[in-house]
């Protein structure tokens, strides 16, 4: 079978869809916020999550600081706040969480920001960061992790339905089918 090259500009996208979660993190009073498609467990002992983020973006800047960060997963009806959050910097909007709709809360087991809205938390401390190309590997260990009573081992998909980034489109995962979200 022949197949057509892949640019390599365009390689990452061959990974789609994958599963937005907001990556946040509280540093003194600022508290930073992203969406992130490059987020996977790394380790199961130790439970080590690895997060790729660029160095430009204020979120990076206050987990350095913070040495924390929280994986937070939304569902789908939070999409265009996620979206939101991608379009806005946390330079130009003093609280971007706030004026997207969420709400921040103080995490369990560490010094972070949550996302109160959110369907399931991780909160990690650094426990290290290489630089890898033109992003860093944030790797943390997980201090704590908690979910909505629609996660039993498995997700259940009862309540959590989750958003599906493919690229330039925010599709929505219900059970067995994916339908366009515009």
């Amino acid at each position: 079978m022949l197949r057509k090259t892949v640019g390599k500009d365009r390689v990452h996208r061959l990974f789609y869809p994958v599963v937005p979660v907001l990556i946040t993190s509280k540093a003194d009073s600022r508290v930073g916020c992203m969406p992130a498609i490059s987020c996977t467990p790394m380790s199961f002992n130790p439970l080590l999550i690895g997060v790729s983020i660029s160095p430009s973006h204020s979120t990076h800047k206050i987990i350095e600081k913070s040495e924390h960060f929280a994986v937070n997963w939304l569902n789908h009806v939070h999409a265009s706040k996620v979206a939101y959050m991608a379009e806005v910097s946390g330079r130009e909007v003093a609280d971007k969480i706030s004026a997207s709709g969420l709400t921040v809360e103080e995490g369990r087991a560490s010094p972070t920001a949550i996302i109160k809205e959110a369907a399931a938390v991780i909160e990690c401390a650094v426990k290290e960061r290489h630089s890898i190309g033109d992003h860093d590997l944030f790797v943390g260990e997980c201090l704590v992790a908690y979910a909505e009573e629609d996660f039993e081992d498995y997700w259940l998909f009862r309540k959590y339905v989750p958003m599906l980034y493919v690229g330039s489109e925010r599709t929505v995962f219900r059970r067995k089918y994916v339908a366009l979200k515009s």
